[in-house]
């Protein structure tokens, strides 16, 4: 008797089991609803910049002659943006800006030995970034749980003042005898907003959904500029005006820590609209 039991219960288990397979509604599984990294954001950041400054001399007597130097700084600065991400999907692709303080100032000097007139003559050429701004793309994979990797570019900007200063100009002049009274020193300031391009990347850590921890590393290049030097004679019987043209690169890196607050994340499970 017990072993029809046991026998009738296998048939009809195995019976029920076919019947599941061949049409029987079977229970599903609740659809997967996280975007962890979807939505707007709000943060600060500050970190690290070194900003190189390359002046080329475009004059007949020194032209192509190059000068550089690269100074640190301090920066910090605050940032917006907003992540689209599918449900349960890897990929984070988002838009952000940020706008950023920044006191970098390197200065390139050329010092000429006295020329004919038997005086010396020091040119400093000095790049100064007083603030900088960028509006960028971003693509991010998770690699795991929370943890965003990310790279970025787009467009760059800068407050940049570009100084030339001279102490005698003309006076290392190896083929005339210019004295410090034909021209005297001379400086001039150039303060322009200049446009660029920018590219880095990034990681990122979700904590506790609404606070995102990141590091980030930026290369900006503000391009070339050139700038024409015209100084007037003092001495009335000197032979017209001294003239020099310089070429200036901007470009500088950026390393920096922030914190960001995330708003509510869409629902990306919601119902669509009928």
């Amino acid at each position: 008797m017990t072993r029809k039991l046991s026998l009738t219960i296998l048939a009809l288990g195995f019976l029920g089991t076919t019947a599941w397979a061949d049409g029987m509604v079977q229970p599903t599984a609740a659809p997967c609803c996280e975007a962890p990294f979807a939505g707007a954001y709000i943060g600060a950041a500050v970190g690290y910049a070194r900003q190189r400054n390359e002046v080329t001399f475009l004059s007949q007597i020194a032209n192509g002659l190059q000068f550089r130097d690269s100074d640190d700084s301090f920066t910090f600065g605050g940032y917006v943006g907003y992540n689209w991400q599918r449900c349960c999907s890897p990929f984070v692709f988002g838009i952000e800006t940020d706008f950023n303080w920044q006191d970098a100032s390197p200065t390139a000097f050329d010092r000429e030995p006295p020329g004919a007139g038997g005086f010396a003559e020091t040119t400093s050429l000095e790049s100064k970034i007083n603030w900088f701004g960028t509006l960028r793309g971003r693509a991010g994979y998770v690699v795991h749980d929370h943890l965003l990797l990310y790279a970025t570019g787009g467009l760059a900007y800068a407050n940049v003042d570009h100084r030339f200063n001279d102490d005698c100009v003309g006076c290392g002049n190896p083929g005339f005898a210019v004295l410090p009274a034909d021209f005297g020193p001379f400086a001039q300031s150039n303060d322009k907003t200049k446009v660029g391009w920018t590219v880095g990347g990034g990681a990122e850590l979700l904590h506790d959904t609404r606070w995102v921890l990141r590091a980030e590393a930026l290369y900006v290049d503000l391009g070339s500029e050139t700038h024409t030097y015209t100084v007037q004679p003092i001495n009335p019987l000197f032979p017209g005006p001294a003239v020099t043209r310089a070429e200036w690169d901007d470009q500088f890196w950026v390393a920096r820590l922030g914190v960001a607050y995330k708003f509510d994340s869409p629902d990306c499970c919601a119902a669509p609209l009928k």
